[in-house]
């Protein structure tokens, strides 16, 4: 089997580091290819895909009309040569890339409330979760199928130790997007607790990067807090899963998610989980009976399950709780591998429709 996976950009986020992952274990059956179409690539994330995969980086200038139509020749060159039997995109406007090839192309929508544009042209489409799948059917009366997104679930160190520290560290790993991931709301609720509670240490982490950054640092100074938030930067996905177990609670404010890749990465490490209650992160804390939600953009909120779950370190009761997710095999519907075999499997369903026309 032959396959092109495409997207516009590569940088540091749920849909890339997911197909990053994916990647790597369809290259072990099946020969693969990436096609990048912008000049926005994480080089430390690129470098993660295994050798075998043959990568082609277009260099488009994002947002560049002139540049669409060597874009265009460059790609239908690449694909022309690799002759694929699907053509996985991970964008609705990547379709006219590969129009001339349209009943071999895929289309992975890894969002709520994303553009409708190209996507009746798919050939077939996949929604990363029900929430996802139920927004594309609302607004355009098609039907996706459900294909969970997935992260190598083993590869996570998983925190055992539950003992109460001096200070309590919370994290939240997502792009500064506070419009989308909800970090202002974070920051908030540390305002909130500190303010309430202010015999508790907290610290919050912001592992991540991104376009409010400055904003967000300016939002800690204005409620004097900056002490209690660290930006950690951009972190390698080995850093991720090597030293997610060393924080006390994750948590995800976000405002806007269809899934919340973060929320299984918690999980996986072994932390207690606070998730918007979006359809996205509801979904996955239901389908596992784990976590607990908070009402969007809530800060007061967030901050009072923040310090339930800081009591019940303290108390000794945090493993008698549903924060914790009980046996790491629940995650199996969330596993990687879970993931690769369900896309194989459409996959070879569509290429035995194609040959059978």
């Amino acid at each position: 089997m032959t396959i092109i996976h495409a997207i516009f950009s590569f940088n540091v986020g749920g849909a890339e580091t997911m197909l990053a992952d994916i990647i790597n274990q369809q290259c072990k059956e099946a020969s693969v290819s990436l096609i990048v179409v912008n000049e926005k690539i994480n080089i430390d994330l690129l470098d993660t895909i295994n050798k075998s995969v043959k990568i082609n980086l277009i260099k488009r200038k994002e947002g560049n009309k002139i540049q669409l139509l060597s874009a265009f020749l460059k790609i239908n060159r690449i694909a022309g040569k690799i002759n694929p039997d699907v053509i996985h995109c991970h964008d609705n406007k990547l379709f006219p890339f590969f129009i001339g090839q349209r009943k071999k192309t895929l289309l992975t929508v890894h969002a709520t409330n994303l553009s409708c544009r190209f996507l009746k042209y798919y050939r077939q489409i996949f929604a990363i979760s029900n929430a996802v799948k139920e927004d594309v059917k609302e607004r355009t009366n098609l039907d996706a199928q459900l294909v969970y997104n997935g992260i190598a679930i083993d590869e996570y160190h998983q925190r055992t130790d539950y003992i109460s520290k001096q200070l309590f560290n919370i994290v939240q790993v997502s792009r500064l997007n506070s419009q989308v991931k909800g970090q202002h709301i974070a920051i908030q609720a540390i305002a909130y607790l500190k303010e309430k509670y202010p015999d508790i240490n907290f610290t919050l982490s912001f592992v991540g990067d991104g376009e409010s950054k400055a904003q967000l640092k300016a939002l800690a100074v204005e409620n004097k807090i900056e002490n209690k938030i660290v930006f950690e930067g951009q972190k390698s996905r080995s850093w991720i899963k090597e030293h997610l177990q060393d924080f006390d609670v994750l948590i995800q404010p976000s405002l806007h998610e269809g899934f919340g890749l973060t929320i299984i990465e918690g999980l996986a490490a072994g932390l207690p989980v606070i998730a918007s209650s979006l359809e996205g992160p509801k979904e996955i804390l239901d389908l596992l009976n784990v976590g607990l939600s908070v009402e969007v953009g809530n800060p007061n909120d967030l901050a009072e399950k923040i310090y339930r779950v800081k009591e019940d370190y303290v108390s000794g009761n945090l493993l008698n709780t549903n924060y914790l997710l009980r046996d790491k095999k629940q995650l199996a519907v969330f596993d990687i591998q879970t993931t690769t075999i369900r896309y194989i499997a459409h996959y070879k369903n569509i290429i035995s429709k194609n040959e059978n026309r």
